[in-house]
């Protein structure tokens, strides 16, 4: 599982539309596997991933 997170979810901070759906599928896998992985991606605030640490940039433009 790759980044799977509350923030993804309807009213998190970096909500997709939704987001929530992959929820309960994943879950029903867990229990075919003898190991899970997850993984969790993370940024510090002034990373330059994110538009507003770039000079005259929207959420979603391209740098």
């Amino acid at each position: 599982m790759v980044d799977i997170q509350n923030d993804f979810c309807p009213g998190g901070a970096l909500e997709v539309s939704n987001g929530d759906e992959v929820i309960k599928p994943t879950n029903d896998l867990i229990p075919h596997f003898d190991c899970v992985v997850q993984t969790q991606d993370w940024h510090p605030a002034d990373h330059l991933s994110f538009a507003s640490n770039h000079k005259q940039k929207e959420a979603f433009e391209t740098t």
